[in-house]
């Protein structure tokens, strides 16, 4: 779903432009990897690399997020150069944690190679997990 903010007072949003989520949490803050958080709703953006050294750290950011508020999970992944095998299971699993309690994980901005490779793995059709926008090949 699309939320457009109509107004945002004086010197804010021109009327029908679409509000973008703060994302004034650091969840997690390395030379690898950075995950920000949007206090107000259930969104994480994601930039750097994620391998097997930081994927528990990502399926504890996912943890948390999903945790603060309810109705499905957002997540922001434009920043993303890389992912491994490990971050893709962190996220199969966070998928399947999320829907067996009827809700989603949303991945945003999935660059080729990583859509690739949830596909080779079979995880792309993972339950409760949505590729948002595909990446056209």
């Amino acid at each position: 779903m699309t939320v457009w903010r109509i107004t945002d007072g004086e010197g804010g949003l021109e009327s029908g432009a679409r509000a973008e989520p703060r994302y004034d949490i650091v969840e997690h803050d390395t030379a690898l990897l950075r995950i920000s958080a949007a206090s107000a709703s259930p969104r994480l953006r994601m930039s750097g690399e994620i391998d097997v050294s930081n994927a528990p750290d990502v399926a504890q950011a996912l943890r948390a997020a999903g945790d603060r508020l309810p109705g499905d999970l957002h997540v922001d992944l434009s920043g993303l150069e890389f992912m491994d095998v490990a971050g893709l299971r962190a996220f199969a699993k966070a998928a399947r944690d999320l829907d067996a309690g009827s809700r989603l994980l949303v991945l945003h901005s999935v660059s080729p190679h990583i859509d690739r490779l949830f596909g080779m793995i079979g995880w792309a059709a993972s339950a409760g997990l949505e590729i948002h926008c595909r990446p056209l090949r």
